[in-house]
């Protein structure tokens, strides 16, 4: 008897596998020409007002709820970062960070690094008083309860 040949199975063949790493494909999309006020305002927020928002040195704008817990995240491109720090000194890890560099992953699942620390009570009254006796000298400080777009942020 002759042999019958093997019923063929389709087979897929990679050629060319592609070479677009899972971090690329998987970053939240921002566009380059949105402001800061834009993305911050377009960020998600704490419903109770808890939430503290941060730059991280990845070059990811964050916002985090009173535990620190990611409530959003937005890579922001240089020219962003810059914008972010406004008038005052850019940290040297800055000058090269670019957060649309990094995946969706690492942006809600930041470094210890990148995530603001909690202020103990005592670090909270302290941080009140002196920014009382600061408004006392007319100085504008960092008021609790308020956004950086209404004119403060919350300590």
């Amino acid at each position: 008897m002759a042999d019958k040949p093997a019923a063929s199975t389709p087979q897929t063949l990679l050629i060319n596998p592609p070479t677009t790493p899972q971090a690329a494909t998987d970053r939240q999309p921002v566009g380059d020409d949105k402001s800061l006020s834009d993305i911050r305002r377009s960020m998600k927020r704490d419903p109770d007002g808890q939430d503290i928002s941060g730059l991280g040195y990845d070059g990811v704008l964050r916002t985090f709820d009173a535990e620190r817990n990611v409530l959003d995240a937005v890579g922001l491109n240089p020219a962003q970062i810059r914008e972010y720090y406004d008038g005052l000194p850019l940290p040297e890890r800055l000058r090269t960070a670019d957060g649309r560099n990094v995946s969706r992953w690492d942006m809600f699942h930041p470094d210890a690094e990148n995530v603001p620390k909690k202020f103990t009570e005592e670090e909270k009254a302290r941080i009140l008083a002196r920014n009382e006796e600061m408004a006392k000298r007319g100085v504008t400080t960092c008021v609790p309860g308020k956004s950086a777009d209404e004119g403060g942020s919350k300590a």
